[in-house]
């Protein structure tokens, strides 16, 4: 009797909205991947949903400077502020950023409480 309603179950599944199995993931940012770009004294970050503010973490690090072949990432003071709809922020740097090779990683959860994270680098001339 029980696996007569199982296609109904797979069914229910396949049929419930992709958002239920979603995880936050960033959709852009100000600079953004791969650019180069002049000094800046922000970076923003896009996601695809909101994010629960508490479960936010982020970090600038410089990991190239020009005429240092070996150069251990430094980390960049910074602070950050949510945007009302919480789905994106503002990393605001204590300094505009000197020439270099920047790498911004972020983690944070979604609604669906699952932390996820990833990074990006952006060149600064």
């Amino acid at each position: 009797m029980r696996r007569q309603f199982m296609p109904f179950v797979l069914a229910a599944l396949i049929a419930l909205p992709g958002v239920a199995f979603a995880h936050a993931s960033l959709t852009g940012s100000t600079p953004a991947a791969g650019a180069t770009v002049a000094a800046p004294t922000r970076i923003v970050l896009r996601f695809n949903e909101r994010l629960i503010s508490a479960t936010v973490r982020t970090e600038v690090a410089m990991t190239g400077m020009p005429g240092m072949a070996e150069h251990a990432p430094m980390k960049i003071a910074h602070t950050s502020q949510m945007a009302r709809d919480g789905k994106s922020m503002t990393l605001l740097l204590k300094r505009a950023l000197v020439p270099g090779t920047y790498r911004v990683t972020w983690s944070a959860a979604g609604a669906d409480t699952h932390r996820m994270g990833s990074n990006f680098s952006f060149t600064v001339r």
